[in-house]
């Protein structure tokens, strides 16, 4: 039987999207041993009955040569039939989606976990964001993670925002993948309610509403 799977470089990822995906830092990758358990993604196209094509699963280093490491398998594949546990598995450190060991360098995509409300003119349709509102938010939204903000394009009808399949609750870090041109915004700390509207003449966000 032919190999069925293989690595997938996260390389790319970490470039389109550093706002929800971080691999390790070259710093942390420089702290990994024999011993340690890092988690990599197999792809494997086969067909199986999740709609799967891809499995994320631990291995443990047990030899390493610069970014080159040996690995043996620590989980139990859930469908990639010429897999199982404890094989030995060769990859490098753009393999390697995370770690249990603690980053010493941040990352974008920790610090925009919170939550927004953001249309699918945006999120699904790949617009920019042309208006931003930010509300106080109350002990449930805070129960869930909800930052204050109503991202949208701008443009959208009363109706269209009406119907509730029009809108996501996601994290800040999806939507600024798509557009971080308001990031400068969200990061400044809460003092009122407030609207920002893209003003296409001079090329940044105005404040439109203030609420005292």
């Amino acid at each position: 039987m032919s190999k069925t799977w293989k690595l997938e470089d996260v390389s790319d990822r970490a470039v389109e999207a550093p706002y929800t995906f971080c691999p390790p830092s070259a710093e942390l990758i420089a702290q990994f041993q024999v011993g340690d358990l890092v988690k990599l993604i197999f792809q494997c196209d086969i067909e199986n009955d999740k709609g799967w094509s891809a499995e994320r699963m631990w291995v443990e280093i047990i030899s390493r040569d610069g970014d080159e490491f040996m690995g043996r398998l620590d989980n139990n594949p859930y469908y990639i039939p010429d897999l199982q546990w404890n094989d030995e598995i060769p990859f490098s450190s753009c393999h390697i989606i995370q770690s249990q060991r603690y980053d010493p360098v941040p990352s974008l995509a920790g610090q925009y976990t919170e939550r927004c409300f953001v249309t699918s003119a945006v999120l699904n349709d790949q617009r920019p964001v042309h208006v931003l509102y930010r509300e106080e938010v109350d002990a449930e939204g805070i129960e869930r993670r909800f930052s204050g903000w109503t991202l949208m394009a701008g443009d959208e009808t009363d109706d269209y925002c009406d119907d509730l399949g029009n809108w996501h609750f996601v994290s800040l870090g999806a939507v600024l993948n798509i557009d971080d041109r308001f990031r400068s915004l969200i990061d400044l700390p809460f003092t009122r309610e407030i609207e920002y509207v893209w003003s296409v003449p001079n090329e940044q966000f105005e404040e439109r509403l203030a609420c005292n």
